[in-house]
């Protein structure tokens, strides 16, 4: 039965089965409880699960459950529960509290009477004009014999594929080493990208070059840090309780004992201050200047694209007033004279091309490096995202960023740190990618649309919304899988060998065999032949990673619907059938590549990588990532451990607060890198459309919507409150083109054309929008250039121009919409 939203739900249960989990939506990776008890049986308001007196009213953030933390399932063998989901009052990371994305994956889970109902149950082939059930027999024998055609005739690299790179979600250390394993090792492919982006490649190559890890720092040590530095990213909605747990105590001066306790002696400790840069007013600055006062906030509202002078404007202030950390510098950094003699820009220079004043930029420059009343050195916490690593340059905007960092020693001591914000959680453990310099990568998705590969795997994403110049690639890929599906539309018999050759004869002649691996039907699956279903969070054992590198088991607590299987057991299904393939073909060389795939759970794929090879190979673990097992970390529970992993005592894993404490830098001299960050001339690509088209196009990330919008666009609450992408205008910009808060506008440029629902707001200035990514009926990314940073082959995603014009008002549409001011 489905959920309907009520003013009463059951009480679990005194002996419900309780599990860990972890939030498998942003970075931050908040800790819940699940509760399961059988459908019709409750407890008591005294006699609980929860362990309270339910007769009693409870606190607002004490131990209680929304609707959208309930739902009820059904497991394979038949028998129904009740399941609640409810954040864990003794977690480090959340205390107790969720983010409006946490607080649903009760809602979130499989039900065959709920929105999500339309899961990917079964393996699906493409036979008779249409997608229809199949095996994992068939299908993955199918998906061998054609990879195997190819590799043989062709070589492995004609084999392409995007798959995920994370933890949470369906991620996981687990299922990056299968599908790793699978690509990187046994198929032996070159031809790879990430998720959300089209080359195989890091966001932070620059940070690492210089010797510092992205993820260096801990949430403790923002809560306790001087100033925060927040720049491209928008905490308070895209890592909630980063915000509302760590960050704003600090700023509400709730800290200050902490401080006190970890700060050297006789060093001021005060409420924190806080720094934003970016081009709107997000929530995150609105709701900061409640918490802290104006005078405790300062917003840097920067013209789109120029970070990087910005940040070197701050470099060369600082050392100018003899603010910089001198003896750290001289101890523990090379290179500085090399990177100032490049970066030196003045204060006047900068703000003619950041649009930001020059005073603001003395009051930034004094939080962060001024000295204190005590004489010792701020401690800032500085945090980079998307805004940055989608930006104009994305090599020299995160270095930018990092020279400030090691200027004011901003890493390594307590109540400091420079990292990126994040997204999804983390949990990558793979084989050495063995592709080219990270200059020479192949950018996929382009190569697909000039029409190179003979696959394209599409596994844990969707390209067509989240890529570049996403709609000549939806046009190409639906194009080129054409000429297979009218291959097999002419086949009528049913043997596997012959199907397999008209398949690769088809894509020899312009076609591409499409692969689809998900948990819910995407525009992909409308264009694959193979179509595979995959489990996500709470339907198998994961092992993620937070922004603070805390790692957990996020436990299984239901079954996958159909025969649904985790990622890491669909790749050793494939890799085994090409095993099978290769033996019967008397290639006993070839099949032994397929080998080490004899895994019955996802603990053995967790076992092979991450706490076995992975120690050896490319693992956010670490050598010492073979100190985890399931146990240990069970025992663990929600406060997880922070990696790397020191020791094991007692049974307890011992981790890792803050790195670089000893002043010892990822580089073979052991010092942090200063690097050259010159300012960029904008992309030929972004510049033409800037010409051309009238307003500059920001995008990003809104509290609702998560990623593709996989759940939440299914989900009542989030469908009714953002039926397609919201896209903030200027009011002086609305009344130019006869728009008002609710019509439907459609933009367009050079690349595509995509619809969105206005928003009038003063949040963007005048001459720029911003459209919210991740929606399948809107897609903002139609209009991104395929350029990408050619250091990198990061793309930037948040530079690009459009028209815009008003198409009309649906009241149906957006009757359950708001348009109070969001922030």
């Amino acid at each position: 039965m489905g959920l309907n939203l009520t003013d009463r739900l059951p009480i679990p249960v005194a002996n419900a089965e309780v599990k860990n989990v972890t939030c498998e939506f942003c970075i931050v990776g908040c800790g819940y409880k699940s509760y399961k008890w059988p459908l019709g049986k409750e407890g008591t308001y005294k006699n609980n699960a929860f362990g309270i007196d339910l007769s009693k009213q409870q606190e607002t953030y004490g131990q209680w459950c929304s609707e959208r933390m309930f739902n009820t399932i059904t497991d394979r063998d038949g028998k129904k529960y009740n399941l609640m989901v409810v954040p864990d009052q003794n977690c480090v990371v959340n205390v107790g509290q969720n983010s409006v994305r946490g607080g649903m994956m009760g809602v979130s889970t499989f039900n065959a009477s709920s929105p999500t109902k339309d899961r990917l149950k079964e393996p699906q082939i493409y036979r008779g004009g249409m997608l229809i059930d199949s095996s994992w027999k068939e299908t993955s024998s199918l998906i061998a014999k054609v990879y195997k055609k190819i590799i043989d005739n062709d070589g492995a690299d004609e084999i392409s594929h995007k798959t995920f790179d994370h933890g949470g979600g369906g991620g996981g250390f687990e299922n990056t080493w299968g599908t790793g394993k699978l690509f990187h090792t046994a198929i032996g492919t070159k031809s790879a990208s990430i998720h959300n982006r089209p080359a195989y490649n890091s966001e932070v190559h620059s940070t690492r070059e210089m010797g510092i890890g992205e993820l260096n720092s801990s949430y403790y040590d923002t809560s306790i840090s001087d100033t925060m530095l927040i720049i491209g990213c928008n905490p308070y909605e895209c890592q909630t309780n980063l915000f509302n747990m760590h960050i704003q105590p600090n700023l509400e001066g709730g800290t200050i004992a902490n401080k006190q306790k970890e700060y050297d002696k006789g060093e001021t400790a005060q409420s924190g201050k806080i720094i934003f840069v970016d081009p709107r007013i997000t929530a995150s600055t609105t709701i900061a200047r409640k918490i802290a006062g104006e005078d405790n906030v300062l917003h840097l509202q920067i013209k789109p694209g120029t970070d990087i002078t910005l940040m070197n404007a701050l470099v060369t202030y600082i050392h100018e007033k003899g603010w910089d950390a001198k003896e750290f510098m001289a101890k523990h950094t090379e290179n500085f004279n090399e990177m100032y003699n490049v970066n030196k820009t003045s204060l006047k220079d900068a703000s003619k091309i950041t649009g930001i004043n020059v005073e603001d930029m003395k009051k930034a420059a004094s939080w962060l490096a001024e000295p204190k009343k005590s004489g010792h050195r701020p401690r800032n916490a500085i945090y980079y995202e998307k805004g940055i690593i989608w930006g104009i340059k994305n090599y020299e905007n995160v270095a930018s960023i990092v020279n400030l960092a090691i200027l004011t020693h901003s890493v390594g001591r307590v109540g400091t740190g420079v990292c990126r914000a994040g997204g999804h959680q983390e949990g990558y453990t793979r084989p050495h990618y063995h592709g080219p310099s990270r200059q020479n990568l192949a950018v996929i998705d382009t190569d697909i649309i000039e029409g190179k590969y003979l696959v394209y795997s599409v596994w844990g994403t969707n390209p067509f919304g989240q890529s570049i110049a996403t709609e000549r690639l939806r046009n190409a890929v639906t194009k080129r899988s054409q000429i297979v599906k009218d291959a097999i539309n002419g086949y009528h018999g049913n043997n596997l060998d012959e199907l397999a050759d008209i398949i690769y004869k088809a894509c020899k002649k312009g076609g591409l065999f499409v692969v689809d691996i998900d948990i819910y039907p995407t525009q992909v699956a409308e264009r694959a032949h193979i179509v595979l279903p995959a489990a996500t969070t709470m339907e198998m054992n994961l092992t993620s990673m937070s922004g603070e590198r805390r790692m957990r088991l996020s436990q299984k607590v239901m079954d996958a619907p159909g025969s649904a299987k985790p990622d890491c057991l669909i790749a050793a299904e494939i890799a085994n059938a090409l095993k099978a393939e290769y033996k019967k073909d008397g290639n006993q060389k070839m099949a032994k590549r397929f080998e080490g795939f004899d895994w019955n759970s996802e603990e053995d794929a967790f076992n092979d990588g991450f706490a076995g090879q992975g120690s050896q190979m490319a693992s956010q673990g670490g050598p010492t990532g073979k100190l985890a097992n399931y146990k240990n970390l069970e025992v663990a529970g929600n406060d997880g451990v922070q990696l790397p992993i020191q020791k094991v005592k007692n049974g307890k894993l011992i981790g890792t607060r803050l790195h670089y404490t000893d002043g010892n830098f990822g580089t073979k001299s052991g010092r942090a890198i200063f690097l050259p960050t010159a300012q960029p001339d904008m992309p030929k690509q972004v510049a033409t459309q800037v010409k051309k088209y009238k307003y500059w196009v920001n995008t990003g990330r809104i509290n609702e919507v998560w990623q593709s919008n996989y759940h939440t666009g299914r989900l009542e609450f989030t469908v009714k409150r953002w039926p397609m992408a919201p896209l903030e205008i200027n009011p002086k910009d609305a009344k130019d083109l006869g728009v008002t808060s609710g019509d439907i506008v459609q933009l367009n440029n050079d690349y595509g054309t995509t619809r969105a629902i206005a928003v009038v707001t003063d949040s963007v200035r005048e001459g720029e929008v911003f459209g919210a990514f991740g929606f399948q009926n809107s897609v903002i990314n139609d209009l991104c250039t395929d350029y990408v940073d050619p250091d990198t082959k990061i793309p930037f995603y948040k530079g690009t121009a459009a028209n815009i014009v008003r198409i009309g008002r649906s009241e149906g549409l957006i009757k359950d919409m708001t348009f109070q001011e969001r922030i």
